[in-house]
């Protein structure tokens, strides 16, 4: 895992239900019944996620300077999430 923010994402605010509300608009986005992207405010985190471009955006909304936002591919985010379990 390379992102620093996803690290702290994935320790601070991926519960269970948080994984399964991300995983399950990636699985509506892919099958088309659903936005290919979305976005997500939760606690300290603002996840977007954009299907189409293949990529997730963390915002980090205690960090308002570039350090505080990242992309990552939607490939190692969510290989990420079914890791951290």
């Amino acid at each position: 895992m390379s992102s620093r923010l996803l690290e702290e994402f994935l320790l601070e605010e991926c519960t269970p239900y948080v994984r399964r509300l991300l995983q399950i608009a990636l699985e509506e986005a892919r099958a088309g019944s659903g936005p290919l992207r979305k976005r997500f405010e939760f606690n300290r985190f603002e996840v977007m996620l954009d299907v189409a471009g293949e990529v997730i955006v963390l915002e980090d909304v205690l960090d308002p300077a570039e350090s505080g936002e990242d992309r990552v591919p939607l490939v190692e985010f969510f290989a990420s999430l079914d890791q951290s379990r």
